[in-house]
């Protein structure tokens, strides 16, 4: 019964953990836990009432607000609307066209008569040859002429004196200025208009207005102006200039509709309406009193300001807007994250969680506001409790175990929801996504549990000046008493949220197997009960852990990689050795070697299972899935070249490399990646019979240029700038660990003479260095020509 159950749990873990149709079902029940959270509970009364109807209770104005007098708005607005004067345009342009065109109309015939002056063997042109130019004069005139009055300016041959009387007449009646219709004008007489100039910024008021000519008062000026002018010349050539003079001139004053509205409009516009106010608990209207205009205006007003939504639309649209808010960001910013790519549904649901939680929290305390504040308009000074609601604590916690960047897009949703759970309120939203942010960037990289209270003091001043800016920014006159409160609850949410994430990170910790800096820093601890027993038990192997620990925390440093993580994984990645240290060269202080009596096939299977045992007390002691997984990908797919080839040698032919090589998978992160270098390269250094820095430098570079050439780098970001700096880590390392050192005389040190027999029976052993690695010598066990290999790094760490 107890392992069906077991069984059932798995089978439930695992859909949760690896079915797509689960963050359907998250989505889904967020959206539905939020719209029903935030359904209306209240409805607002209801005004609707029309002239003669019975009031059915009294109603009393339950706040103070205004009532506009439209009466007196409109008569204010049609007084200044009288009093705006209109615009007229003045086209100055018009006489300079005008005259120009005489003057090139006039110009083309008496250039003929000009010709035969000059030539005095010519005669003069008679009317038929100067009537092919009337077509030409016409278009330059803008006008048609009779023959007969082209055959009189024929006889004066189209003199210049005609061209200047007419130029005159017309200067003198467009100078004084023409309007279309002086009936309109007239009108505006007891205010006056705007004169304005075309093609310039000039304007000026006018208030004589009959000084303007009308189009018929334009004609009879014509002949007045003109009698003084024309005196003495041909009767019928006066005539005729008069007549053209009338058919030449245009009015250029017209009025602009356009312009005289645009300021009639603004001219309204700066007349505010008059209102006169409605104090809260006044009497609008009395049970049983007869409706009137007057009660029907006040009521009108109190509707608009209270005015009902319909309930079930607005909770549909709030659903909406959650859903497609979550599956945006979702989509687009989370769904294909390098980060969340392994145990996706895992950190969904950590999101989630998260959501929903603190959400709740911003719901609590919208009820508080409302029933500390019950019948007061929602304005941030009646809802400023929201300020001391611990939000940004989800974003440093998310930040904590996920990163920065995510923690970012989360605290986007969270921020937008949270403003909705406060009626939409645009303040709630810029306070709480600038908190949150800010929150989540000051313990990014933090690494002591102690810089969540230094965080936590900067988020509280950060709170208390945003509480500030969105008080001016809010209120109408700042109250030093509202803002002080203000002050104070964001300055106390600030130091909950980082309380809150103090207590908060080790339970999620536990509940999600999420491995933070500070459960590693924990781990780095070397009176962790693995590392004493790995000391105690198996001392070579815990040697070689802390020097690798050394050199991946340097390396991982020198890339911008986690240090921390590199050398905690360090320490634990040789763990599985515990199980048969004795078959590790690194234990066997005695100097046998337990791989002589076992064919080259079991020992390799005794190595490769030393990453399953590794596992399983990793596991077994709760060290989370990062150090588990460099347990498993710290060798990667790497051959045990040692064994491999001594079974070739023995003349097995039936040898497949495959069993030869460690399970996998390769490393996936750069730290891993790290790890995997540094435990090659403290094992093989560690085997060198004379460790000189040149020597060092050389077997560093060789042993990263077969790991990169056998390819178990590749689903690693490591770059090749990276494995320079890797490798210059190492060697500076390396050579500070094995320097030379004097050699004491023999008679005050017997070490000289352990080490010769310790040597000695390392070679008779037939290897220097670590069995789970290649041999100590520099002879080529791979079977390639390393001279032809073009996947050499040359110069590598130099």
């Amino acid at each position: 019964m107890k392992k069906y159950k077991n069984s059932n749990l798995q089978q439930i873990k695992e859909f949760l953990l690896t079915s797509p149709s689960v963050l359907w079902i998250i989505l889904i029940l967020i959206t539905i836990a939020f719209t029903i959270t935030n359904y209306p509970r209240q409805f607002k009364t209801s005004y609707s009432y029309y002239i003669g109807d019975i009031a059915n209770k009294d109603i009393k104005a339950p706040r103070n607000f205004l009532v506009e007098d439209k009466k007196a708005t409109n008569l204010k607005k049609n007084e200044v609307k009288d009093s705006v004067k209109s615009v007229y345009d003045f086209d100055a342009n018009l006489l300079k066209t005008i005259t120009s065109n005489i003057n090139a109309a006039m110009k083309i015939p008496r250039q003929l008569f000009m010709r035969a002056e000059k030539n005095d063997q010519e005669p003069d042109p008679t009317f038929a040859i100067i009537l092919d130019t009337k077509p030409a004069f016409e278009e330059k005139l803008g006008i048609k002429i009779s023959k007969g009055a082209y055959s009189i300016f024929h006889k004066h041959q189209f003199s210049l004196d005609i061209t200047i009387k007419i130029k005159t007449i017309i200067n003198k009646i467009l100078t004084n200025g023409i309007v279309a219709n002086k009936e309109i004008l007239l009108n505006e007489a007891h205010k006056g208009i705007i004169l304005k100039t075309i093609g310039s910024k000039k304007e000026r008021t006018v208030n004589n207005l009959k000084v303007f000519y009308s189009t018929v008062q334009a004609d009879a000026m014509v002949r007045i102006e003109g009698q003084p002018i024309l005196k003495g010349i041909n009767y019928n050539l006066s005539n005729l200039i008069v007549d053209l003079c009338q058919r030449l001139l245009q009015p250029n004053i017209t009025l602009n509709k356009n312009e005289t509205e645009k300021r009639i409009l603004e001219a309204e516009s700066g007349i505010k309406p008059i209102l006169y106010k409605i104090k809260a608990g006044e009497m609008i209207l009395r049970e049983g009193e007869r409706v009137d205009k007057v009660h029907l205006i006040k009521l009108i007003t109190l509707q608009s300001q209270v005015k009902e939504k319909n309930v079930l639309i607005s909770s549909i649209g709030m659903a909406l807007i959650t859903f497609f808010s979550i599956l945006v960001v979702y989509i687009l910013f989370l769904k294909d994250h390098k980060k969340l790519q392994k145990d996706h549904n895992k950190h969904m649901l950590f999101l989630s969680s998260g959501l929903a939680l603190y959400i709740a929290f911003a719901k609590l305390s919208t009820y508080v506001a409302q029933s500390t504040s019950s019948g007061i308009a929602w304005d941030l000074s009646s809802i400023s409790f929201f300020m001391i609601i611990p939000i940004p604590a989800a974003a440093m916690i998310t930040c904590l175990f996920l990163g920065f960047d995510i923690a970012l897009f989360f605290a986007l949703i969270l921020s937008l929801l949270t403003s909705l759970a406060f009626s939409g309120n645009f303040e709630v939203f810029i306070f709480f996504f600038l908190s949150s942010i800010t929150a989540a960037f000051w313990v990014k990289e933090n690494q002591e549990r102690k810089n969540f209270i230094i965080a936590g003091f900067k988020l509280a001043a950060f709170n208390a000046a945003l509480a500030v800016s969105l008080g001016f920014y809010s209120l109408t006159q700042p109250d030093i008493i509202i803002l002080t409160k203000e002050v104070a609850m964001a300055f106390c949410g600030g130091l909950f949220a980082a309380t809150i994430t103090i207590g908060f990170a080790p339970l999620i910790e536990i509940i999600f197997d999420y491995t933070s800096d500070y459960k590693l820093l924990e781990f780095s601890n070397l009176d962790q009960p693995l590392i004493k027993r790995l000391m105690l038990e198996a001392p070579g192997t815990y040697n070689h852990s802390v020097i690798v620990a050394t050199l991946s925390e340097a390396a991982a440093s020198s890339i911008d990689a986690s240090g921390l993580k590199a050398k905690v994984m360090s320490y634990y990645h040789d763990i599985g050795k515990l199980d048969q240290k004795l078959y590790f060269i690194e234990n066997q202080a005695d100097g046998k070697n337990r791989h002589d009596k076992l064919s080259p096939s079991m020992s390799a299977l005794i190595l490769i299972r030393h990453v399953k045992k590794g596992v399983g007390l990793a596991k077994e002691n709760r060290l989370g899935n990062e150090i588990i997984e460099v347990i498993t990908q710290h060798h990667g797919t790497s051959l045990i070249k040692y064994f491999y080839h001594k079974s070739l040698k023995s003349g097995n032919t039936s040898v497949k490399e495959e069993n030869f090589r460690y399970p996998g998978p390769k490393p996936q992160t750069r730290e891993t990646g790290i790890v995997m270098l540094a435990d090659v390269v403290e094992a093989a250094v560690r085997a060198l019979e004379r460790p000189t820095p040149s020597r060092i430098k050389g077997r560093v570079k060789e042993l990263i240029n077969d790991i990169f050439a056998d390819g178990q780098l590749e689903e690693c970001e490591l770059t090749l700038k990276d494995l320079h700096q890797i490798a210059k880590s190492f060697n500076n390392i390396l050579t500070s660990i094995y320097h030379s050192r004097i050699e004491y005389p023999a008679q005050f040190s017997g070490k000289n003479q352990g080490k010769n027999k310790e040597k000695k029976k390392k070679e008779k052993n037939g290897t220097y260095g670590d069995t789970d690695r290649q041999s100590a010598k520099k002879e080529n066990t791979n079977g390639y020509n390393k001279a032809k290999d073009k996947t050499d790094l040359k110069r590598l760490g130099l």
